[in-house]
């Protein structure tokens, strides 16, 4: 009796493990219009996520390692201790391409770790490689991860993965800017086409014209696409899709549009002037109206999220700053997070 007791409980313990192992495994797949970042975060780095009420963010107080903390900015807390760039937030998942080129981390070169493209559960647990290929900009379509690919021979190339491993493939030899994802389709200017606007149509991966404009760093939102256009000295531009109507957002008059970030009804412009008064960030009404200057000098890595949005200066990329997305702005705040 006391060997089939103990026969028994092994055999529990095991079926036990087996189960968790599996349910720990377990891919929990996203709909097929599933994204996971803005296209202003993606296009700045993609440093920070906004996700039912948390903000998952690059830390550059700590080396941007992957940290979360509340929507309001308090209860921050390290997650992974990885550098990270093109965070992306979906589901039971954060994804995300390793970052960690420092003096630390060379040894990571020899395990084939370095940049390569990474999926952790939200609370940081169950680190799991998708591909160790070298990346570049990242973005989820639906189960796919489309990502610009690098290896020696190639340079940069267009490719996607499923978020369980599985189907990575080539899609195209350039490495188109896969930020803007929209109603499961990519929108981007193509450098091979004079860059007019194109759309990748994820559900079969074909490459279309769109829009003819000689564009920069498309957003689709809504009823409309913006765009800078480098024809009209570099001026924010927006066209309705549904009836053609061309307007000009905003063009500066003693400097030229380099970087944007669409956020609900707001957008954060960054300049560079002629002279020193006119660079800086914006921000100003989707429709043009209520330009506001909000600070002076080169800035960069403007991400939105609901309550604020966080910018850093090109000088000095460690100290953070925010200001509200939405509401009444009085004053650029420093924001420490330890």
């Amino acid at each position: 009796m006391v060997k089939i007791a103990i026969g028994a409980i092994i055999i529990l313990a095991i079926t036990i493990f087996i189960t968790s192992y599996i349910l720990i495994n377990r891919i929990s797949y996203n709909k097929d219009d599933a994204t996971g970042n803005t296209t202003g975060n993606l296009n700045n780095g993609g440093l920070f996520c906004e996700y039912k009420g948390m903000i998952y963010f690059a830390n550059a107080a700590d080396k941007n390692k992957l940290y979360c903390m509340t929507s309001d900015c308090t209860n921050a807390r390290k997650l992974v201790d990885d550098s990270v760039a093109y965070i992306n937030v979906c589901g039971k998942y954060i994804y995300y391409v390793r970052n960690n080129y420092s003096p630390d981390a060379i040894a990571m070169v020899f395990r084939g770790q370095l940049f390569g493209l990474y999926r952790c559960n939200l609370d940081g647990s169950h680190i799991q490689t998708v591909t160790t290929d070298k990346s570049g900009m990242i973005s989820l379509c639906g189960n796919y991860i489309y990502y610009q690919h690098y290896d020696d021979n190639t340079a940069l190339t267009l490719q996607k993965i499923k978020i369980d491993k599985k189907d990575q493939t080539f899609i195209d030899d350039t490495e188109y800017n896969v930020a803007n994802v929209y109603n499961k389709k990519i929108y981007f200017s193509n450098p091979n086409q004079r860059n007019r606007i194109y759309c990748l149509d994820t559900s079969n991966d074909s490459i279309s014209p769109f829009y003819d404009a000689n564009s920069y760093l498309v957003d689709y939102e809504g009823d409309y696409m913006y765009y800078i256009d480098l024809d009209k000295n570099y001026a924010l531009m927006r066209v309705n899709t549904k009836t053609r109507v061309l307007e000009q957002i905003f063009s500066p008059p003693d400097g030229i549009i380099v970087n944007y970030n669409v956020y609900d009804k707001k957008i954060f412009v960054q300049v560079e002037g002629k002279n020193g008064l006119t660079t800086g960030l914006y921000r100003l009404n989707t429709d043009g109206t209520q330009i506001e200057y909000i600070a002076q000098g080169n800035i960069t890595n403007v991400h939105c999220t609901s309550k604020y949005t966080f910018f850093m200066y090109f000088s000095d990329q460690q100290t953070l700053y925010r200001v509200p997305t939405t509401g009444t702005f009085s004053k650029v705040e420093i924001i420490t997070i330890k």
